[in-house]
């Protein structure tokens, strides 16, 4: 198993310890998860499995003190795995001590930070590592250090990031369905820095709302989350990570039972990495129907438009999210298990290769939650970056335990 890169042992070895968090101070809530992965299809490499069992336990240590106005809190994360020994791994999700005081608030140590409206994609969401170790579609994060310094006005918020320490991006193992379609050494990870993993980047963001409007600009500088690839003499690539600008706007428009959406994003290169600047666009909309079948369920209609103006096959990086089409439909029903089913399709525009996905959700008994998620990528052209998926259909079942 993975080790842990943070200073965090002596809360480790406390909730390890048996002593009564009770007795600390501390609230505390757990979730166990049992996972069952299945890949159907049969892939052309006999060496990929196509079956995965895992379980996580994710434990939240939280407490409040100084009259409320000061917040700890504690998440680790571990995830076991029967067949794939890169996602057996562990990590601190969130150890920082949040003070506010007026308008203005400050928070120190490690957490995780979402900023984007759009369903399919999320162009600006760019301070957390993406988290592929525990998710196919991009959502789940690492933790990453920071000193994150707000200030609140009436109907805004201006934030400034300190962010010392970068966490490298984790791969499947190669006999992963999933997984890239060439080995990589993710041991010796170059950088255009010559701090590497010292390197400290800053971030801003100033978000508010106005009427029907919320918004969101946001400035990056420093290390790229995402690598581009290098090869090495011994035929594997290399990670190579550069040092970026980022500028990033996000809109939503309410209006009535529409939901306006839009991610834009500018990144900007140092000319010595002869990388070129790039920019790209997702936007949609979600129109929502209340009420449906006698109030059993509401229906949202889903489509967004995936725009980036490099090619689909860029110097040393796949670019999925090209000229592409995202539509679905959400089906949130009013029952008292709050079920959720989502179901959309991607296109690309450009040669037609289509991938199905769905995701659902419902609370079992008192305290559980099952989910399903399904991918199915049933016609993809061999030119497009995600080729190497065409046999990697895949079903994921969990059951998430509350305690």
């Amino acid at each position: 198993m993975k080790t842990i890169p943070w200073p965090a042992l002596p809360a480790i070895c406390l909730l390890l310890s048996g002593c009564p968090i009770s007795l600390l101070g501390f609230e505390d809530s757990y979730i166990l998860e049992l996972e069952a992965l299945v890949f159907p299809t049969d892939s052309e490499d006999p060496a990929r499995f196509n079956d995965d069992f895992a379980a996580s336990f994710e434990p939240e240590l939280r407490t409040t003190f100084n009259e409320g106005n000061t917040i700890t809190k504690f998440v680790p994360f571990m995830r076991w795995s029967s067949r794939d020994q890169e996602r057996r791994h562990a990590d601190i999700r969130e150890l920082y001590v949040l003070h506010s005081l007026d308008s203005w608030e400050t928070l120190a140590g490690v957490t995780r930070v979402f900023w984007g409206v759009t369903e399919s994609n999320h162009l600006v969401d760019i301070i957390n590592q993406t988290n592929f170790l525990e998710g196919f579609d991009g959502e789940d994060k690492l933790g990453q250090p920071m000193v994150r310094f707000s200030r609140s006005f009436e109907q805004s918020a201006l934030t400034f990031f300190i962010l010392p320490g970068f966490r490298e991006r984790q791969f499947l193992s190669i006999d992963n369905p999933l997984s890239v379609p060439f080995p990589i050494n993710n041991d010796s990870p170059l950088y255009e820095s010559s701090d590497g993993q010292s390197h400290v980047d800053f971030a801003s963001r100033f978000s508010g709302y106005r009427g029907i409007l919320d918004y969101g600009l946001s400035w990056f500088s420093g290390t790229s989350r995402d690598p581009y690839f290098v090869p090495a003499e011994d035929g594997r690539l290399i990670p190579f990570y550069p040092l970026i600008d980022q500028f990033g706007l996000d809109i939503q428009i309410t209006k009535d039972a529409w939901l306006w959406k839009l991610e834009a994003i500018r990144r900007e290169f140092n000319n010595a990495t002869s990388i070129e600047d790039f920019s790209a666009t997702v936007g949609g909309f979600e129109y929502s129907f209340y009420g449906m079948a006698d109030g059993l369920f509401d229906l949202g209609l889903l489509a967004e438009y995936h725009y980036d103006s490099r090619d689909s096959r860029a110097d040393r990086v796949p670019v999925i999210f090209q000229n592409d089409v995202f539509a679905g439909l959400r089906f949130g029903f009013t029952d008292a298990e709050s079920s959720e089913i989502l179901a959309g399709v991607f296109v690309d525009q450009d040669d037609q290769s289509t991938s199905f996905r769905i995701e659902a959700n419902r609370r079992v008994f008192t305290d559980a939650r099952i989910s399903l998620e399904a991918q199915v990528f049933s016609s993809v052209d061999p030119g497009n970056a995600i080729y190497y998926l065409r046999n990697s259909d895949f079903l994921r079942l969990s059951l998430e335990l509350y305690f």
